[in-house]
């Protein structure tokens, strides 16, 4: 049995338009870069929430099946960048509260329960969905069967709603996250490094 990998990315990288504020940060010298890995870190935390809400509504996962396919990499001294990877291949329709019926299967990937006519569920083979092979418009017999996948979360990281509530949740909070880190540092409420 192949599974299929594909890699989503998004990255939040400091080399944004900051020239307003290119000036306070001047003041604070090599401070500088410590005020901006720790709101790109703030608010990249808070777009790996909204982006985990996003995804379970788009593909119909569960929520800790996409917490877990997802891993974070937050902005440190070497790298001023906040990175959500996808990981994993395409989720098998069994994740989606796949019911057995005497028309086939039901299951609801991407949010919207439907029918996969002559789907079965097979017990022996994980409680995974399949379909019998059909050639020449016919089936051949019982075997061979392929089975049934729904979205990947890797390729729904880059799409639709789940890339403008990224997109939406860093254009409005990097620039208030960065300038409550400036002014905490030169009121001496942020830490120095």
């Amino acid at each position: 049995m192949k599974t299929s990998h594909d890699f989503g990315l998004f990255t939040l990288d400091v080399r944004a338009d900051f020239e307003e504020m290119a000036q306070r940060l001047r003041t604070v010298g090599n401070q500088a870069p410590h005020v901006i890995r720790r709101a790109i870190n703030r608010v990249g935390d808070k777009a790996r929430t909204k982006v985990v809400r996003a995804l379970v509504k788009q593909t119909g996962a569960k929520y800790g099946t996409v917490r877990r396919a997802l891993k974070i990499r937050r902005a440190n001294y070497g790298e001023l960048a906040y990175r959500i990877v996808g990981f994993g291949g395409f989720l098998p329709l069994s994740a989606f509260s796949a019911r057995q019926r005497k028309d086939g299967v039901s299951a609801a990937p991407w949010g919207t329960r439907r029918v996969f006519k002559q789907a079965f569920i097979s017990p022996s083979l994980g409680g995974h969905v399949f379909v019998r092979e059909v050639h020449g418009g016919s089936r051949v017999g019982r075997l061979p069967i392929r089975e049934l996948f729904g979205p990947a979360i890797p390729r729904e990281l880059l799409k639709d709603d789940v890339k403008a509530t990224f997109e939406s949740t860093v254009a409005a909070e990097l620039p208030v996250a960065a300038e409550r880190e400036l002014g905490a540092l030169l009121s001496g409420f942020a830490p120095r490094g």
